[in-house]
């Protein structure tokens, strides 16, 4: 009997080898999704997919789930979600309801798997992110120089085509501003020093000659000054940081003729826009729905319009005011499902609470890092005041296209602490 038992016992040292290797394969996900950071969304989905089966087969899963309940960002994630659900009780149900919802859960399951790495994960992740966005420049680079086949999985790094081009500059702005801090800060060797500040330096004029979108270019100069507040912690920081942004703002602004002329563009569009009603472009569109999603917001303060609202709404407002404009520029301009400010569209859709708790959340991952005081904390901070301007001039939270990776990384970067941070 003993021995039929001994040959259907499993073997401990093969449970043992199973256990190791599903503990070792989730190092080489987040790495993996760190590397992939600028590829297709599509992309971006699958590392979703084999993280979550990575963790799922986690010999650690329980403890991490622990981990996830103990972190102070994890309340306004869940009332971020429980308010959206609220208030899509409350209202009516439109046709792009279920896809509003969709996106909220997606925003806080990315999240909630970022916050569930285990330090040395998190900054693999991260370095993947960092090799990627170094690999990017040197595509566009070499895109530039010799020309490069236009397949799908770089072509919305190398053109400007939809969001994801955009999405994918905004990131390497992330990317700079982290290599910018990583080259001031404290106690690094002058080698590793000039190496993170020329991996800076690299990004910064592929974004500044390269990029078409405006976003990109403004978060760019924002971060740069971010990240020398976060490397002093002081006022005379912040006055430091200003003239080394006015400086590079006027070098970007003489070298960059497509900056020039993208931003002439905006002030003649609001012009526009303001003096004779025309909406039709990037700058009067923008100017138009800023002010739709406000007053929706003034006019339902509690419970919003409902989620989903916005999409039919701003169709019917289109329609209106372009009546006589050509059909194809109206199916442009009426299908354009968001106000580019998430903010604005929270508090449109959920609400002045559905808007607080949004802007709460962002400023509660920004202040984790901020008392962190390490570098980890400051990418932390970086990456934060990325999301945060990201959401106010586009859809992060709405886009998977800007916020997919962005967010997870987000998450990630409070993972790379090491310590769970009330």
């Amino acid at each position: 009997m003993s021995s039929r038992i001994e040959l259907v016992a499993p073997d401990p040292t093969d449970c043992k080898k199973g256990s190791a290797f599903r503990e070792k394969c989730l190092p080489f996900v987040a790495l993996s999704w760190g590397l992939c950071a600028f590829f297709p969304i599509g992309v971006m989905y699958l590392n979703l997919l084999l993280m979550l089966t990575a963790l799922a087969f986690a010999p650690d899963w329980m403890q991490r789930v622990r981990k996830l309940r103990q972190e102070s960002v994890v309340l306004p994630i869940a009332l971020m979600v429980v308010w959206t659900l609220l208030a899509a009780a409350v209202g009516d149900w439109f046709p792009d309801t279920a896809t509003r919802l969709f996106h909220v859960f997606r925003v806080a399951l990315v999240l909630s798997i970022g916050l569930m790495l285990t330090a040395g994960e998190a900054r693999m992740a991260l370095a993947g992110f960092l090799l990627a966005a170094i690999f990017a420049a040197l595509l566009v680079c070499a895109h530039h120089i010799w020309g490069m086949p236009d397949w799908a999985i770089w072509n919305g790094l190398l053109s400007s085509r939809n969001n994801f081009s955009s999405g994918n500059m905004i990131t390497l702005a992330t990317a700079c501003g982290v290599y910018f801090f990583l080259g001031i800060r404290k106690g690094l060797r002058h080698e590793d020093r000039w190496l993170f500040l020329g991996a800076g330096l690299a990004l910064s004029i592929v974004v500044s000659l390269h990029a078409f979108s405006r976003n990109s270019q403004l978060l760019l100069v924002l971060l740069l000054m971010t990240a020398v507040l976060c490397r002093f912690r002081s006022l005379r920081a912040a006055i430091f940081g200003l003239a080394v942004v006015v400086a590079l703002a006027g070098s970007m602004w003489q070298f960059s003729s497509r900056t020039q002329s993208r931003f002439h563009e905006l002030v003649a569009n609001l012009q526009a826009a303001e003096v004779g009603g025309s909406y039709a472009t990037s700058g009067g569109v923008r100017w138009r729905m800023y002010q739709e999603a406000a007053q929706g917001m003034a006019a339902h303060p509690v419970f919003g319009m409902g989620v989903g609202s916005w999409l039919p709404h701003w169709r019917t407002v289109w329609l209106e005011l372009e009546k006589d404009g050509l059909p194809a520029v109206q199916r442009q301009f009426s299908e354009i499902n968001n106000p580019h400010d998430d903010f604005l569209l929270a508090g449109m859709e959920t609400g002045v609470p559905g808007m607080l708790i949004l802007i709460w959340l962002v400023a509660r991952f920004v202040r984790t890092g901020w008392r962190q005081a390490s570098a980890a904390g400051s990418v932390t901070v970086l990456i934060g005041a990325s999301v945060f301007t990201t959401a106010l001039v586009n859809a992060p939270f709405r886009d998977a296209a800007f916020g997919m990776t962005l967010l997870w990384l987000l998450a990630v970067s409070v993972a790379a602490h090491g310590e769970v941070k009330r």
